[in-house]
């Protein structure tokens, strides 16, 4: 079988097409989250988020989060009083994921969440929590295995 240079181009040209129009329907039906819906106004809001984390970074005792087992424990400082706020669970490859706990600390300053129900991977967990009229935020990422 011979093949001349204009089959040869022809197959060269069908090929590309055929490779650039798998990639733009991949890139179409690709769901590509941003980490918050209302992410520009978070950024607006960005100087209150560095003075809560000043906050944090000046207590003697910080906020502890750890992934143990089949739960995520957060140990709260308890020597600073009544603890309030709200941890927030992202999952940077899924949105629908995310969901938001009340910050309810027992008598021992710590709250424990059970992670059975999560999906495995990666997980950031963010805290904003407040005593008496100061506001602090905390971050960790956690591998739920």
């Amino acid at each position: 079988m011979n093949i001349n240079w204009g089959k040869g181009l022809i197959g060269v040209f069908v090929v590309f097409f055929l490779g650039m129009g798998f990639m733009v329907y991949k890139s179409v039906t690709k769901n590509v989250d941003l980490v918050t819906p209302n992410y520009y106004e978070k950024e607006i809001k960005y100087q209150e988020q560095i003075n809560k984390i000043n906050n944090t970074n000046s207590l003697a005792t910080n906020l502890k989060i750890e992934a143990v087992d089949d739960a995520i424990i957060l140990t709260y400082p308890s020597e600073y009083g009544k603890i309030s706020g709200e941890i927030s669970f992202y999952r940077p490859s899924d949105a629908k994921s995310d969901f938001k706990v009340i910050v309810e600390p027992g008598t021992d300053a710590r709250q424990v969440i059970s992670t059975v129900n999560l999906t495995k991977g990666l997980w950031k967990v963010q805290v904003n929590w407040k005593i008496v009229d100061k506001d602090y935020f905390s971050e960790e990422k956690i591998m739920v295995q």
